[in-house]
C-alpha cells in the first residue's frame, strides 16, 4: 500500500515532469532572491525542487543570493526581483513610503526571534541596562522586538542599552561570542549556531512565546511580498502562489533532513544544524494566506501595536495585503 503523503508527492512531481516547453513558456515567470546563510535558501530550493511551481502553472526562477540585508531590501524597493522574503513591518515601510508591493503570505512565526546571551548575571530583561545589544537594526527584527517590548513591559531597548548595529543575524552572534558585546537580538540558525559554538549561550526570551502570553496569538514575523506589478502583469497569479508556498512549508515540517541536506551548498550550513534549530521548537514554517481575513487581521494587530509605539507611521489597512 502507498501513503496519501507519497501519493500526493507523486502526482506532484509526475504534474512537474509532464510540463511540455510550450506550456512552459506560457507560464507566469517571476523572479526571486535569497538570504545567506541560512534556512530561508533551503526553503526555495525544496519547493522548485519539489517542482510547486510548476505543478500550479507558475515558473519561479532560481533566487539570486544575498548577504546584505540592506543590499537585500534595497534592491527589491528598486524593483529588481519580483518576490521577496522578509519581516512583514518592513515591508510595510517601504508600502507607506509609496514602493508598490503587496504582502502575500506569512511563512515564518516570531517563535523565530530571540534575545541571547552568554552570561548567567544576566536572568532577566531588565539585567540588560546598561549593556551593549548586538542587533540587524537594518532589518524589520529590530523595529518588532524595540516595539513589543516596550508596549509590553515598557522597557525601550534604545534608551536602556547600548546598540551596536550589525548587518546579518549572525554578526550579533558572533559579537556576543567574543566577548564584544553582553546579548545579541538574532533569529534562527543564528541561535542554534552560536550554542553549537559555545554550549553557554541560551535564549533569554523568545518573542513569539511572549507574543503568545500577552496577545494569546501567533506573532506573524516573516513572510513573502510580490511588486505590484507582477500581480498587475499576471492576473490571478497569488491564488497559485498560496499554493506553492502552502506546498513548500508542509514539504520543510514534514522532511526538514531531506530539505536542509539538500540546500548545505546554498544556505551555507550543516543541514544537522538547520534540523536542530527546527527541533528547537524555534524554526517552523506555518502558512497563513493574507486572502484569510483572520491572517490580515493578526498583522493589522501587530501593526497597531508598532504604530501605537511610533515605530510605524500608521498601522496597515486591507490595501497593504494581496
Amino acid at each position: 500500500m502507498i501513503s496519501r503523503r507519497a501519493f500526493s508527492q507523486g502526482l506532484i512531481g509526475s504534474a512537474a515532469l509532464a510540463v511540455s516547453p510550450a506550456w512552459a513558456a506560457d507560464m507566469p515567470r517571476l523572479s526571486w532572491a535569497t538570504f545567506t546563510p541560512g534556512f530561508v535558501p533551503a526553503f526555495m530550493d525544496y519547493t522548485l525542487a519539489k517542482g510547486f511551481d510548476r505543478a500550479n502553472g507558475v515558473i519561479l526562477d532560481p533566487p539570486n543570493p544575498y548577504s546584505s540585508l540592506t543590499s537585500y531590501y534595497g534592491d527589491f524597493v528598486a524593483g529588481a526581483f519580483d518576490i521577496c522574503f522578509g519581516s512583514w513591518d518592513t515591508f510595510a515601510v517601504h508600502a507607506f513610503a509609496g514602493v508598490p508591493m503587496r504582502y502575500l503570505c506569512g511563512i515564518n512565526p516570531g517563535s523565530l526571534l530571540n534575545i541571547v546571551i552568554v552570561s548567567d548575571e544576566i536572568k532577566s530583561l531588565t539585567d540588560l541596562r546598561g549593556k551593549i545589544l548586538a542587533a540587524p537594526t537594518a532589518s524589520g527584527t529590530f523595529r518588532l522586538m524595540k516595539s513589543l517590548l516596550h508596549s509590553f513591559y515598557g522597557f525601550d531597548l534604545e534608551k536602556e542599552c547600548t546598540i551596536q548595529t550589525v548587518d546579518h543575524p549572525l554578526g550579533g552572534v558572533t559579537l556576543l561570542l567574543a566577548d564584544r558585546a553582553d546579548a545579541a537580538l538574532t533569529w534562527e540558525p543564528s541561535v542554534t549556531i552560536g550554542a553549537q559554538k559555545n554550549p553557554k549561550l541560551h535564549v533569554l526570551l523568545n518573542m513569539g512565546e511572549l507574543y503568545q502570553k500577552h496577545e494569546n496569538a501567533e506573532m506573524p514575523f516573516l513572510g513573502l511580498a510580490i511588486r505590484q506589478q507582477a500581480l498587475e502583469k499576471y492576473p490571478g497569479i497569488a491564488d497559485r502562489l498560496y499554493k506553492i508556498f502552502a506546498a513548500g512549508c508542509e514539504a520543510m515540517n514534514t522532511e526538514p533532513q531531506a530539505a536542509y541536506g539538500a540546500s548545505e551548498k546554498t544556505t551555507g550550513l550543516p543541514a544537522a544544524t538547520l534540523v536542530s534549530a527546527t527541533r528547537s521548537g524555534r524554526l517552523k514554517y506555518v502558512f497563513v494566506s493574507m486572502d484569510d481575513p483572520k491572517s490580515r487581521r493578526a498583522v493589522i494587530r501587530s501593526s497597531e501595536i508598532l504604530a501605537a509605539e511610533k515605530d510605524l507611521p500608521k498601522p496597515v489597512t486591507d490595501s497593504f495585503f494581496v
